[in-house]
C-alpha cells in the first residue's frame, strides 16, 4: 500500500496548529500512556537532549542506521536503554536502585502501556522532525529522507489492535544500535507455553525470539524466567558452516559477560542444528501457543541484549567480507 507522506504531514500540522502543540527539546520529559500521566526528567543520558540540535548540522541524505536509530529514540523521547524505559514504567523512576530492584523482582507489565507509550510518544514526534527538516538544507534531499525516517517510525510504532508479541517486536527493533535492519535480517518474538520443571502440573511462559541473520544462519532463543529471577536462556543455531563456530563462542562469551554487567544470574544452553529438510519442516510448524498480554522485563531486556550481540557480529562479519573483496579488487 502506498504511503501518502504529503497528506500526512499536513493533517497532522493542521492538528498541531488547532491544537497549539508546542515543540519541545527532544527527550526532555518521558511521556507516557494516559495510565501513567506524570513525568520525569531523563537526567540518566544528558547527551540524548542534544539529539535535536545536533542532527540540524547534518546533511541528512547521509544519515547513516545508527544516526537513524538515535534519531527514532530522540524523536520518541525514549531513554537511551531499554531497562531504563521499563524502570520508568513500572516505578516512575530510572535511577540505579530502582534499575536494580527492576532486575531483582518477578513483575510483570501489560504489553498495552508499552504500545500505548509508543503511540502517546509518535504524536509529539512528527512536530520534532518537521523543525529538524525546516532548519536544515537539503530540499528535495530532505524530503526523501524524511519519507525514510516515516517508514521507520511506522515499522517501529505498533498498531492500536498489535498483540504483545508485535509490540515486544517493534520495541526490541527500537533498541538495536542501528535501523532498519539488513535486507536479509529479522526478529521476530513469541510466547509459548511448556511444562513447568519446577511445579508439577503446571505450566510457565517462555519468550521465545527468532533471529535471522545473514552470516550465521537462524537462531531460536528461548528465555524462561525461573521464580527466583534466575534466567535460564537456550539458544539453537541453524547453520551449516563449521567456521562460524568461532563466531558462536563469542556470542556466547558476550551474552555471559553482558548478563554479568546487568546482574542477571543466567544460565545458557548453546545447541546446532543442520540445516536440513527436517529442520525447515519443523520451522513450519512454530505457532504462537500463547497469546500472553502480561510479561517480565527481564524476559526482554534479555531477549534485547542477546539480539544485539548476535546482530553485531553478523554486522561485523559482513564488514569484514567486504573489507576483503574491496583488499582482491585493489591486487
Amino acid at each position: 500500500m502506498k504511503i501518502d507522506y504529503l497528506k500526512i504531514i499536513n493533517t497532522f500540522v493542521k492538528s498541531a496548529l488547532a491544537s497549539g502543540v508546542e515543540n519541545k527539546g527532544v527527550n526532555e520529559n518521558l511521556k507516557t500512556a494516559p495510565e501513567a500521566k506524570n513525568t520525569l526528567k531523563t537526567n540518566v543520558s544528558p547527551n540524548q537532549n542534544a539529539v535535536l540540535e545536533l542532527n540540524q548540522n547534518i546533511r541528512f541524505n547521509s544519515i547513516n542506521r545508527m544516526e537513524q536509530a538515535n534519531l527514532m529514540k530522540g524523536l520518541l523521547s525514549l531513554p537511551k536503554e531499554i531497562e531504563e524505559l521499563f524502570s520508568f514504567l513500572m516505578y516512575k523512576n530510572i535511577s540505579p536502585e530502582t534499575l536494580e530492584t527492576l532486575l531483582k523482582q518477578n513483575q510483570k507489565l501489560n504489553t498495552d502501556l508499552i504500545r500505548q507509550t509508543l503511540e502517546e510518544n509518535s504524536k509529539e514526534s512528527l512536530n520534532k522532525l518537521l523543525k529538524l527538516f525546516r532548519q536544515a538544507p537539503g530540499g528535495t534531499q530532505n524530503t526523501e529522507q524524511m519519507k525514510e525516517i516515516l517508514t521507520l517510525l511506522s515499522q517501529v510504532i505498533p498498531k492500536k489492535d498489535a498483540s504483545a508479541q508485535e509490540i515486544l517486536t517493534s520495541l526490541t527493533l527500537l533498541y538495536l544500535p542501528w535501523l532498519p535492519l539488513s535486507e536479509k535480517q529479522d526478529i521476530e518474538i513469541r510466547f509459548e507455553k511448556r511444562e513447568s520443571k519446577e511445579e508439577e502440573n503446571s505450566e510457565q511462559t517462555v519468550l521465545v525470539i527468532y533471529i535471522t541473520t545473514i552470516n550465521l544462519g537462524r537462531f531460536k532463543i528461548s528465555i524462561i524466567l525461573n521464580k527466583d529471577c534466575s534466567v535460564k536462556i537456550e539458544i539453537e543455531n541453524t547453520e551449516t558452516l563449521t567456521e562460524t563456530s568461532e563466531y558462536l563462542e563469542k556470542i556466547l562469551k558476550g551474552i555471559n559477560e553482558q548478563t554479568r554487567k546487568d546482574k542477571i544470574n543466567a544460565k545458557l544452553e548453546l545447541m546446532v542444528i543442520l540445516d536440513s529438510k527436517e529442520s525447515s519442516k519443523e520451522k513450519k510448524r512454530e505457532v504462537i501457543i500463547s497469546p500472553a498480554k502480561d510479561v517480565s522485563p527481564v524476559l526482554v531486556i534479555t531477549a534485547q541484549k542477546i539480539a544485539k550481540i548476535i546482530l553485531e557480529t553478523d554486522e561485523k562479519i559482513s564488514l569484514l567480507e567486504r573489507r576483503q573483496e574491496m583488499v582482491s579488487k585493489e591486487d
